[in-house]
């Protein structure tokens, strides 16, 4: 196989590997996400190994201008999910300190100073 054949086919595959992306960030599914970052790694490893030079860069161009827009959409999808995920938190941590009251242990109603998700005492 021809170095450029080489490249052309690995550049087809992390196409694909992107694909699988945006299809497990689309879908919410963090470890598939994890996966396929870790697949990535071994993608750059492998074309850091690879020299374009004995070929014209014509045959670069449409899966390069691919990979760039997949990994666009990708990193939007991820920056969506991230805004996602802080509003939730946002939500709960609003509505947490805003239903702090409580009865006491002698049976009193009050408000407590400080509400968190997780029961901190031992």
């Amino acid at each position: 196989m021809s170095q450029e054949n080489k490249i052309l086919a690995l550049l087809s595959d992390f196409i694909e590997l992107l694909k699988d992306e945006k299809k497990a960030l689309i879908e919410n599914d963090a470890e598939k996400v994890v996966e396929i970052v870790s697949e990535k790694q071994v993608f750059l490893e492998q074309l850091e190994t690879l020299s374009p030079d004995s070929f014209a860069d014509e045959a670069l161009k449409a899966p390069l201008a691919e990979i760039k827009h997949l990994q666009e959409t990708n990193l939007m999808l991820t920056k969506t999910a991230l805004q996602f995920q802080e509003t939730i938190l946002k939500a709960i941590t609003t509505t947490v300190k805003s239903s702090g009251n409580t009865y006491s242990k002698k049976g009193y109603y009050k408000g407590n100073e400080q509400a968190t998700l997780i029961n901190q005492s031992l």
